[in-house]
C-alpha cells in the first residue's frame, strides 16, 4: 500500500516537472522566435535607410564641409570614415596622422576623431606622396619623416638614401635649403 502512494506521489511530482519544464521551454522558444523576428525587421530597416542616405550622403558632401570630428561607430575602419568625410577612402593616412594613431587597423567605437578639412587633406597627402623634400631651418630627419611618412621613427630611411653628413657625437647633419630625395 505504502508503495502506491509513493508512486502516485512520484508519478504527480513527475507530472509537475515535466509540465514546468514545458511551460519554460515554450516561454523561451516565444521570446527567441521575437528577437529573431526583431533583428531581422531592424536589419532590413538599415539595409533600406542606408541604400537610401548613401546618395544623399554623397551629394551633402559634396555640398557641405566635412565636419571637424566623427565619433567612431562599431565596425568603423579609417578608410571608411574617410569615404564617409572625404568621399575617398585613400584618404584614411590623413585621419591616421592627424589624430595620432599608430596602428590604423585599431580603433575603438566611441572614439572622437579630429577630421582636418578637405583641403587640408590635400595638403597632408601631397606631402606624404612627395619623392623629395626642401629642409627649412629647424627641421630634423625624424620631423621629415613625420610630415612624408607619417611616422618619425622612418628616419633612417632618409638618412640611408641620402648623403648626410654626421655631427661628432654621430647625430645626422642637415642643412636648410638641401633637398634630401625621399623613398618609396
Amino acid at each position: 500500500m505504502a508503495t502506491k502512494k509513493t508512486s502516485k506521489k512520484n508519478s504527480k511530482k513527475n507530472f509537475q516537472e515535466n509540465y514546468a519544464s514545458f511551460v519554460l521551454g515554450a516561454i523561451i522558444v516565444v521570446i527567441l522566435g521575437l528577437l529573431v523576428a526583431n533583428f531581422i525587421t531592424s536589419r532590413n530597416k538599415d539595409i533600406t535607410n542606408t541604400g537610401e542616405q548613401s546618395a544623399d550622403k554623397t551629394d551633402a558632401a559634396k555640398a557641405t564641409p566635412s565636419p571637424s570630428e566623427y565619433k567612431v561607430q562599431a565596425n568603423d575602419s579609417l578608410s571608411m570614415i574617410a569615404e564617409k568625410v572625404y568621399g575617398d577612402k585613400m584618404l584614411w593616412p590623413v585621419l591616421a596622422k592627424a589624430n595620432n594613431i599608430a596602428n590604423p587597423n585599431l580603433i575603438y567605437p566611441d572614439t572622437s576623431l579630429k577630421i582636418p578639412s578637405k583641403e587640408e587633406a590635400n595638403k597632408v597627402t601631397a606631402a606624404m606622396t612627395k619623392t623629395s623634400y626642401t629642409v627649412e631651418a629647424g627641421d630634423t630627419l625624424f620631423k621629415i619623416a613625420e610630415t612624408v611618412y607619417g611616422d618619425g621613427s622612418k628616419w633612417r630611411l632618409i638618412d640611408s638614401a641620402n648623403k648626410v653628413g654626421r655631427l661628432p657625437n654621430g647625430n645626422p647633419l642637415i642643412f636648410a635649403g638641401n633637398t634630401l630625395a625621399i623613398p618609396r
